[in-house]
């Protein structure tokens, strides 16, 4: 179940919340003042790669843009 930030309109508070896909936009209280005006943030997410997974795809540097094959040098 995804994490999903928030942030209250009327007393600036940020907290989380554990809530199915289908539910991230439903109208949530604010746990510190109660108010409804709670909007949901934009997250930014880290992920861990250990050393045995593969490194090709999906990112910048990974592979499927090309960079990581490019050489700064010229002959």
């Amino acid at each position: 179940m995804p994490l999903y930030e928030y942030q209250c309109s009327d007393c600036a508070r940020e907290f989380d919340a554990l809530r199915p896909i289908h539910r991230a936009n439903e109208i949530i209280d604010c746990p510190a003042c109660g108010s409804r005006r709670v909007q949901r943030k934009i997250s930014i997410i880290a992920l861990k790669i250990d050393d045995a997974s593969p490194r090709s795809g999906g990112a910048c540097c990974g592979g499927s843009c090309g960079c990581a094959s490019r050489s700064d040098t010229t002959d």
